[in-house]
């Protein structure tokens, strides 16, 4: 199987990245350069047209957005254990990773670039702050999720590598979280994985 990650360190592409590391895949990275707008570059277009990452290709085919490929991952690497095995458990795993794509992305994307969504330069701190006050709604909600677990199930899961970008991303915002306890702690446990090590590691050329 021939597999490539179209990944820009940073990125929400990062959880993708962990999870195959996670899986024991064999797969290379083509690492796209976000702040050189390679995402918006002819050759990237025609490969994916809604410019952006994480875009996998496994045997010429692509998949885009992080549920399915998450789902995929975890589905083709089974002893892995990437996903819950009762099925219940499996499509609140799949409600985790839709919160965090559908639920708190958004809001980031408004806070980083708040140029993209309105062209006055005088309301661009009103849209950040209302952004990370929204942001920060949901992780207090993640918060009491993660209360007492080491994972978001008895055992690591894609929904944990999903998660890390989270809040990794919200840290580098600027975002105060040293108040959500059980997050922080996730977060620490996360960055001792070999996987995480490994992903952290790729820079953009």
């Amino acid at each position: 199987m021939d597999i490539t990650l179209h990944h820009s360190p940073g990125a929400c592409s990062m959880a993708t990245c962990i999870s195959l590391e996670e899986a024991g895949a064999d797969f290379s990275v083509n690492i796209i350069s976000l702040k050189n707008n390679e995402q918006s570059s002819p050759e990237y277009v025609a490969l994916n047209p809604k410019k952006k990452v994480p875009y996998l290709v496994v045997d010429g085919q692509g998949l885009s957005e992080n549920v399915a490929i998450q789902t995929w991952i975890a589905e083709t690497f089974p002893d892995a254990g990437l996903l819950p095995a009762d099925p219940w458990d499996h499509k609140r795993a799949l409600s985790y990773m839709g919160w965090f794509g559908a639920g708190l992305h958004p809001h980031m994307t408004r806070h980083f670039k708040p140029g993209y969504f309105c062209d006055q330069p005088e309301a661009h701190a009103n849209i950040k702050a209302k952004a990370e006050a929204l942001y920060m709604d949901q992780l207090e909600l993640i918060e009491a999720e993660l209360t007492g677990k080491t994972w978001f199930f008895d055992h690591y899961t894609v929904c944990d590598s999903y998660f890390f970008w989270i809040y990794d991303r919200a840290l580098r915002e600027g975002f105060e979280l040293s108040h959500l306890e059980y997050s922080t702690q996730h977060n620490d446990r996360m960055r001792m994985r070999e996987s995480v090590e490994k992903t952290l590691a790729r820079v953009e050329g």
